[in-house]
């Protein structure tokens, strides 16, 4: 397919992501069609385009974001986490590295999401556990959140540069979990926030989404949850 006019991304980016051409998924051609037109209402990373692309394909987290401030984020050196002492915001280790199961080949590590304790991640039974159902990625649509994404949006992003927290990207999404019985089921709005390796707790998170979700309750969003995922760092 040719790229729509209007994309904040150049042919080059798209070609290397493998959004240009015959094998673009039906999803990710609509998102980008929807962003083109309405950037107001829908605006995604390069790296969450591919995941609704093809999530078979290997996939690196891009660095460029979708709403970002490069030089406030790159402006706070990392900070050196306390792995050792006992977090109660962190999610297990399963949950860390299975959550995002299937949405790529190589899935990001969840960080936090606020809805940990209302909605727990289930965990393997016996000694041979199997890897949880697979997830894929979806666009935001017809939601409370699409009509005021371009006033909250950049707001978030100041809750975050207040914070002091090193984020490289600030997504919405919404996840599909397919299930074996073939009941899909579409989760809820995500605020899908990406962050840079070892700078963030799970504590700072917490705190930054409990501001997020106020927010959002404030201009009639409801229901929506915040998760937070570490990016990989390309060296060029």
């Amino acid at each position: 397919m040719d790229p729509p006019n209007g994309l904040p991304f150049t042919n080059e980016q798209l070609d290397e992501a493998g959004l240009l051409g015959e094998g673009v998924s039906e999803r990710a051609a609509q998102a980008m069609k929807t962003m083109a037109e309405r950037p107001d209402l829908l605006n995604l990373s390069l790296f969450a385009l591919q995941c609704m692309n093809s999530p078979r394909k290997s996939i690196s987290p891009p660095v460029s974001p979708t709403l970002s401030d490069a030089s406030t984020a790159l402006s706070t050196p990392p900070i050196a986490l306390n792995t050792t002492a006992v977090d109660p915001y962190s999610p297990s280790d399963w949950e860390r590295t299975t959550y995002y199961h299937g949405i790529c080949s190589d899935p990001p590590k969840l960080l936090y999401r606020s809805d940990l304790l209302d909605n727990p991640f289930p965990k393997p039974v016996g000694r041979h556990g199997h890897l949880p159902t697979k997830k894929s990625m979806r666009g935001v649509y017809a939601t409370p959140l699409n009509p005021v994404w371009h006033t909250v949006g950049p707001q978030i992003c100041d809750i975050l540069k207040t914070r002091k927290i090193r984020f490289s990207g600030i997504d919405t999404a919404r996840f599909v979990t397919h299930r074996e019985d073939n009941k899909d089921s579409l989760g809820p709005v995500v605020i899908w926030i990406s962050t840079y390796p070892n700078t963030t707790t799970a504590k700072d998170a917490h705190d930054a989404s409990i501001d997020i979700l106020a927010l959002l309750e404030a201009n009639g969003v409801k229901g929506v949850v915040v998760e937070w995922w570490e990016a990989v760092v390309v060296m060029l």
